[in-house]
């Protein structure tokens, strides 16, 4: 394996394993949502949600960086 399919791959294990935190964050923000007796919802773990945002869509920028650097590369050979 080449150096640069070694690079490639690590980007795609980054970026996959980005959304799967998010994936993750947002699961256990929705398990321990609550209805209080007054009728409130009680989400303490809401912090996951914008931290869940970030993680997905910085996984989709890596993917979009290796995909479009890899096309690049190719159209220069």
């Amino acid at each position: 394996m080449s150096r640069g399919e070694c690079e490639m791959k690590n980007k795609y294990v980054v970026a996959i394993s980005s959304m799967i935190l998010a994936i993750i964050s947002l699961t256990i923000h929705a398990s321990n949502s609550k209805v209080g007796a007054d009728g409130f919802l009680e989400e303490p773990f809401f912090f996951l949600v914008p931290i869940s945002y970030v993680l997905f869509l910085s996984g989709i920028g890596v993917l979009l960086f290796g995909f479009i650097t890899s096309k690049l590369k190719k159209s220069n050979r």
